[in-house]
């Protein structure tokens, strides 16, 4: 299941996320490229980057073998660690969904395929977006949540994927740790 945001005609995704998608093994290789075209127009270069880019993108082996390069050509490392390249993939589906570019259902399902395909499911569900594991049954259920019931678990994950919504296990406030003040005030006083 490919993101309809990033499908033909439609937005092109930084580098950076083409790489994060190419680490998990889930890169709309058909789609890279025309990524690579746009992003060579948007000043990018380098060999592997023309190579990919004059690629039509119907053989998913060919393109694999010249990502990595193109990446490099773009300045983007490829994440290290699968749980670096999920938090990346994950914070842009919850982007898309928080701007409505993306309904509750084509996240429940693209997390649902990602865990089902992905090869380390504690980096999927070690995340805010991890709670979605299991509601694509859900959507499709007669006994269990609505829609709207699970539009809002999605919602609320997506917050926290992003860090828009407080830790829903903070740190216990005592008087040993204190609260610490963040606004920009106290902390230019702080740095005095």
């Amino acid at each position: 299941m490919r993101i309809s945001y990033y499908s033909a005609g439609d937005q092109i995704p930084p580098p950076g996320l083409v790489a994060a998608w190419y680490k998990i093994g889930d890169v709309a290789t058909e789609r890279a490229p025309f990524w690579a075209a746009h992003w060579i127009a948007d000043g990018l270069d380098g060999d592997a980057l023309a190579i990919l880019a004059g690629m039509d993108g119907s053989d998913p082996h060919e393109v694999r073998d010249v990502m990595a390069a193109a990446l490099a050509d773009t300045r983007t490392a490829i994440p290290h660690e699968i749980s670096d390249a999920v938090t990346i993939v994950y914070r842009d589906l919850a982007r898309l969904h928080l701007a409505d570019e993306i309904s509750a259902r084509e996240l429940i399902f693209k997390i649902a395929e990602l865990i089902e395909t992905g090869h380390h499911a504690g980096d999927y569900l070690d995340q805010p977006l991890g709670v979605a594991n299991g509601l694509d049954y859900e959507w499709t259920c007669d006994h269990c949540r609505t829609p709207e019931e699970l539009a809002t678990v999605v919602h609320d994950a997506c917050l926290a994927q992003i860090g828009q919504q407080p830790d829903p296990h903070p740190p216990v406030e005592s008087s040993e740790n204190p609260p610490v003040p963040t606004s920009p005030r106290v902390q230019n006083n702080q740095e005095s």
